[in-house]
């Protein structure tokens, strides 16, 4: 999702040097990690962030930092954790709520699409999606992740009212709520036009 692009380029903040004024190391490895995100390295980014957070774990921009990283290779449970650290050390931080949002979306996303169910055509360099039906169980869960997806895009835009992307907030806010309306009225959910209409919620830049 071009979202997610957005993201990585937009949010991913430099340690402030005061917060690891004793912990030089720290910071040299929060400024190596983000060296290596503008120049698409992101799992070099990652290993250098979880080195960071093992020398100190307080360092709010270390965790959201990671967090961001982590939805770039799609590891969006690992995501959610660091997102989470990343709120508890500063709670006001806005794009935190965000990007958990995003986490959470992707969880979901993961589900519907079921990426172990992908065929591969070697010839045409294409791959086709079997259809799949969800259990009751994984309908709940994907429900919960999309619930939760909106709760933060809600205080992203409570804690930053005047954000420049706030209308497509609220556009994907709208989308993902109906997304959970139709899982709601269907109780077997066969996700074909789920699948139809999963690019009219993308936030593009």
């Amino acid at each position: 999702m071009k979202k997610f692009i957005l993201l990585i380029t937009i949010l991913f903040v430099s340690v402030i040097s005061t917060a690891c004024i004793n912990n030089l190391a720290v910071q040299e490895l929060n400024n190596k990690a983000k060296e290596y995100m503008a120049n698409g390295e992101t799992e070099k980014a990652i290993s250098r962030l979880r080195s960071s957070i093992d020398l100190d774990t307080s360092i709010f921009e270390t965790h959201y930092n990671l967090g961001v990283a982590l939805i770039e290779t799609k590891e969006y449970e690992e995501a959610q954790t660091a997102l989470e650290n990343a709120i508890k050390l500063q709670p006001d931080f806005a794009d935190s709520y965000y990007s958990l949002a995003i986490a959470y979306e992707g969880q979901a996303d993961n589900i519907i699409n079921d990426d172990d169910k992908i065929d591969s055509d070697k010839e045409s360099d294409t791959t086709v999606k079997k259809d799949k039906t969800l259990t009751e169980n994984e309908k709940l869960k994907v429900i919960n992740l999309l619930n939760s997806a909106v709760d933060n895009y809600n205080k992203y835009l409570v804690k930053k009212p005047d954000a420049q992307d706030k209308e497509k907030v609220l556009e994907q806010i709208d989308y993902i709520n109906k997304q959970i309306a139709e899982f709601n009225s269907i109780k077997d959910t066969s996700l074909d036009s789920v699948k139809s209409t999963s690019t009219n919620g993308e936030i593009d830049d």
